[in-house]
């Protein structure tokens, strides 16, 4: 199949791409850089761009003619510092808009998958279901929200096949280095003294791999709706950090101070995945031990 996915050099999306060309698809990626794909760039058609940017390949996106685009690319929202920042209802919900008018303009209409976030669900202190009401208490949770609403509307009024699907926490090799898991993993490997909030809080965690394989099943089958991706187990945080200290043979010290505690962040994040289950007949293969000790086995080799 022909498929275009944007943001495919992030840590989902270059996940996504080489799952895409391992399967034998004719793949179109947009991206911001190519550090996470320099490997694979002779197999796919790429091209430079930010979401802002798309609407200036109208010309190639049309000639590619994509069967189902994948939109994974968001500016922001990948560190606590955006996810009060206007920008992300600036620099994405109008731009992705402007892409879907694009694809109305193809005879043939494409499936849509769009990328949104746990965030849209807010402070929820059950496991997430995709049925539940969405009352996001940050606005990257609500510029995420808004371009779901606004995506779907328009693939329904286009006769669009839509799928809105909402990770909940990927985890793995190649993550951004900012996000927990990796900063973490990388202080334990070099020993560095770590000062933690009090990680008080209720977190679903699933390996990169087991996600690609949910992912995958959605773009091979027909499927409509929301789809939460998820492990749909719960681990309490500061436990989990010391299991990953131990598994990891730091000689690092880790505190909890409850003064760094930040707002606008839910406490509890879990989600319930009999829907993608189902939809999939897919189940994760890695408990989060096995997956943690294969991210620190990848981080160890960088050192």
């Amino acid at each position: 199949m022909r498929i275009l996915i944007t943001g495919g050099n992030g840590f989902l999306g270059s996940s996504i791409v080489r799952k895409l060309i391992k399967e034998n698809h004719n793949v179109y990626v947009f991206s911001k850089s190519t550090n996470n794909i320099q490997d694979v760039l002779n197999k796919i058609k790429f091209d430079f761009s930010s979401n802002n940017e798309l609407i200036n390949f109208e010309k190639e996106i049309l000639e590619f003619s994509p069967e189902i685009v994948i939109h994974c690319g968001w500016s922001g929202g990948n560190s606590y510092q955006d996810v009060n920042d206007l920008n992300q209802l600036y620099e994405n919900v109008v731009s992705s808009v402007k892409l879907i008018e694009i694809l109305n303009k193809l005879k043939h209409k494409p499936k849509f998958i769009g990328f949104g976030s746990f965030s849209e669900y807010g402070n929820l202190p059950i496991p997430i279901n995709e049925n539940n009401t969405e009352q996001p208490i940050n606005l990257y949770g609500l510029s995420k929200l808004t371009f779901k609403n606004y995506s779907k509307m328009l693939c329904d009024n286009y006769g669009m096949e839509w799928v809105w699907v909402r990770p909940c926490y990927i985890y793995g090799p190649n993550d951004v280095k900012t996000r927990l898991i990796p900063l973490l993993i990388n202080k334990l490997l070099n020993d560095q003294e770590i000062i933690l909030d009090d990680c008080n809080k209720i977190i679903d965690y699933l390996y990169i791999d087991d996600f690609i394989n949910y992912f995958y099943s959605l773009t091979q089958t027909p499927s409509e709706g929301i789809y939460n991706i998820c492990s749909g187990k719960q681990y309490n945080l500061k436990e989990l950090i010391q299991d990953i200290h131990l598994l990891s043979q730091s000689k690092s010290k880790i505190s909890f101070d409850p003064k760094l505690n930040r707002k606008f962040t839910s406490s509890h994040i879990c989600g319930d995945n009999t829907k993608i289950t189902k939809q999939s007949n897919y189940f994760p293969q890695l408990d989060i031990n096995q997956g943690v000790l294969l991210t620190i086995n990848y981080y160890k080799k960088l050192l």
